[in-house]
């Protein structure tokens, strides 16, 4: 443990830049300890399996059929095939009767849809010889499971001339969930990460590429499987927690406000989703949060110094004030290569940064100061964002990278403006923060009374009392012109307004970096709780306590864990959620 510890520690110096190194106490880093370890163990708990079909076997116009012969006629009930990295795969499935000598259609047009996902085309035929062929110009077949109608396993006689299709058939699970496949969007940024490693074209092009680099690392240590897609996901969700721990230390200097705020984010159930799905939203909220921590961080800094006249120097901006500037500028830049919802942060980063730096410096610093940032705020996410576009593969002919980013940008913007879809689990931005529409990742039979469900979903024990915190530190900014609730509103407003004029469709995870700053929020409005009330502690200990029990009601259907339909329709407490089907 001591060992852990002192990586905590190393760490966590590497996020703060106070040369006193006097922000964290022992007490501290145990707490930040205590919280890793707990969500480490609920995040990687049944977070996937380590293993998934690999060999795989293509068709193309030259090569469409496969005919399998099972030896004598037998009772065929479906087909499972896992397939690879292309989507909705159009197959004709037929039988061969040896009487007529002809083939008969069985199923016509069937389709598997997912990648890297067990696609089941029911058959339910009697039959020796078994035709399947790919209609499509191109197929990537990873394994094929034939089950007879009482589910048993079927191997053709003939599996040696389709082996790439038939030896990894250990692979195949008794009940398909999120641990052997794809869910929701993983179908596009998993795959596309895969694609980066092959040089494959690209599937996935309609957000900037640093998050999908990220999942390309998990796979490349684990391998193109459930664990390996979604490691990286975890990672970065296992990071936010001593970031939000530091960043409400910063903020209330009280260690238990600390641990209550981080608390909140630990059992979250969109953050525990998120850091569960291999899509590049808690990428971009990791680096949304780390940008404001930092920037806040040159605030204090640029406090501390002008209260240590004696230690002015003609060097401006002073290395103490301008590193925390320039990580918040890379942050910034990461999170804008990773979605650009990062652009979103931006703004607020700008309002804040013009606000303090016109109100506290002389002109000639003032501009000092603007140029410095177009460094780090403008030419380095400049960079970043253009890099990220080298693995990229699929674009029309460009002449160097700058080009090819400019092209890839110009088809993301035309995407998302012109984009035209519906989807049952859309919300609009007004229903997020009431939990009016979750979404349902996966739902999968496990039996005749279970279901395996993930729900992308808040906890209500604390966005609904998340409102109420809002409207609080809204007040005291307004009214009481408290400036660390005018920061926190900022930032909020930052990652939540943008969204309001948006017309295509949108979902609740979309709302995720800005629960961040509500759980924030709440921090500061534990704060006030604490310090004004002589019941403050317990009162915010037992509410810390009814959230945990919450998350813990809900975990069930947000994590895939095997339950009884039956105890998920209980927990429709709004008429539409809709938790397991």
């Amino acid at each position: 443990m001591n060992r852990i510890l002192q990586f905590i520690k190393r760490t966590a110096s590497h996020l703060n830049t106070d040369s006193d190194a006097k922000l964290l106490s022992q007490k501290d880093f145990l707490c930040m300890f205590l919280f890793i370890y707990l969500f480490t163990l609920l995040a990687f708990y049944r977070l996937g399996n380590n293993y998934a079909p690999s060999t795989s076997y293509s068709t193309d116009t030259d090569n469409r059929d496969i005919v399998l012969d099972f030896g004598d006629y037998l009772d065929i009930g479906s087909i499972s095939i896992f397939l690879g990295n292309l989507n909705t795969r159009h197959f004709s499935i037929s039988a061969f009767n040896e009487v007529t000598g002809a083939w008969e259609i069985c199923n016509g047009d069937t389709i598997a849809e997912s990648v890297f996902a067990w696609n089941k085309i029911d058959v339910n035929y009697r039959l020796r010889y078994l035709g399947i062929v790919s209609t499509d110009d191109t197929a990537i077949l990873n394994e094929m499971v034939v089950q007879s109608t009482d589910g048993s396993i079927l191997t053709p006689i003939n599996a040696e001339e389709y082996s790439a299709l038939f030896d990894e058939q250990y692979m195949f699970p008794d009940d398909k969930t999120y641990l052997d496949s794809t869910m929701f969007d993983e179908v596009y940024h998993g795959r596309t990460a895969y694609e980066f490693i092959h040089g494959i074209t690209a599937y996935e092009t309609t957000h900037p590429h640093l998050g999908k680099i990220l999942i390309a690392l998990g796979i490349l240590v684990f391998g193109m499987n459930p664990f390996g897609w979604r490691f990286m996901s975890v990672a970065f969700g296992i990071f936010i927690v001593p970031l939000m721990y530091l960043f409400a230390k910063r903020l209330f200097k009280s260690s238990f406000i600390a641990t209550a705020t981080t608390c909140l984010l630990v059992f979250d159930c969109m953050h525990y989703t998120l850091s569960r799905i291999a899509t590049i939203d808690i990428f971009a909220a990791f680096f949304i949060l780390l940008m404001y921590y930092y920037m806040y961080q040159y605030f204090t800094k640029d406090a501390l110094y002008r209260s240590q006249q004696a230690s002015r120097t003609d060097l401006f901006p002073p290395k103490n004030v301008a590193l925390p500037l320039a990580l918040s500028g890379i942050s910034m830049a990461l999170g804008i290569a990773t979605k650009w919802t990062g652009v979103y942060a931006g703004f607020g980063l700008a309002v804040l940064f013009i606000w303090y730096t016109i109100t506290h410096f002389p002109k000639k610093q003032v501009l000092r100061l603007f140029g410095f940032c177009c460094a780090f705020f403008v030419l380095v996410p400049l960079l970043v964002y253009v890099l990220c576009f080298i693995p990229v593969v699929g674009y029309e002919q460009y002449d160097n990278l700058i080009d090819k980013a400019l092209q890839g940008t110009i088809s993301m913007f035309d995407y998302h403006s012109n984009l035209e879809a519906e989807h049952y689990y859309s919300s609009p931005f007004y229903e997020w923060p009431f939990i009016w529409m979750p979404l349902l990742d996966a739902n999968d039979t496990v039996n005749a009374s279970k279901v395996s469900s993930v729900s992308c979903m808040g906890n209500p024990a604390i966005w609904w009392i998340g409102i109420l915190c809002e409207l609080y530190v809204f007040f005291r900014w307004i009214f009481k012109k408290d400036k660390k609730a005018g920061f926190l509103c900022i930032a909020y407003l930052a990652q939540y307004v943008p969204w309001m004029p948006i017309s295509r469709i949108t979902f609740i995870y979309h709302y995720f970096p800005a629960i961040l700053f509500v759980i924030l929020m709440m921090g500061y409005t534990m704060l006030h709780i604490k310090e004004h009330f002589s019941w403050g502690k317990r009162a915010i200990t037992a509410y810390l306590l009814v959230a945990v029990l919450c998350f813990f009601l809900f975990y069930p259907v947000v994590s895939g864990f095997p339950v009884d339909k039956e105890y998920g329709l209980r927990l429709r407490w709004l008429k539409e959620w809709i938790l397991v089907l």
